[in-house]
């Protein structure tokens, strides 16, 4: 199965690509049900690597290695590429950090 180029099978959860879409609907779950909580995208890192792990195991090919290291880029890309965009729609004036001070 291929949706939009993404690899939905246990093999393919392997790829970056999906490990970042995991991470951000993840973190948009997170967000949404615990809104005031800070370890959110700690929280999401570890929902990821583990998503990536179980799909290795699923697999049955025990490329460990590849599934954590898939997991944290994937999920530091979701997360630093999110807080990026936030942080530049908030100086644009747009979104939830519109107004808000930047200056160390």
């Amino acid at each position: 199965m291929d949706l939009l180029g993404l690899p939905l099978t246990a093999d393919g959860f392997l790829d970056v690509r999906v490990a970042g879409v995991i991470c951000l609907l993840a973190t948009q779950w997170l967000k949404r049900y615990l809104p005031d909580w800070r370890p959110t995208n700690l929280l999401a890192l570890v929902i990821t690597v583990a998503v990536e792990l179980a799909a290795t195991a699923w697999s049955g090919q025990g490329r460990w290695f590849e599934a954590v290291w898939a997991g944290l880029v994937g999920a530091s890309l979701a997360t630093f590429g999110y807080e990026t965009l936030s942080n530049l729609a908030g100086w644009a004036g747009i979104g939830p950090r519109a107004g808000t001070s930047h200056e160390g």
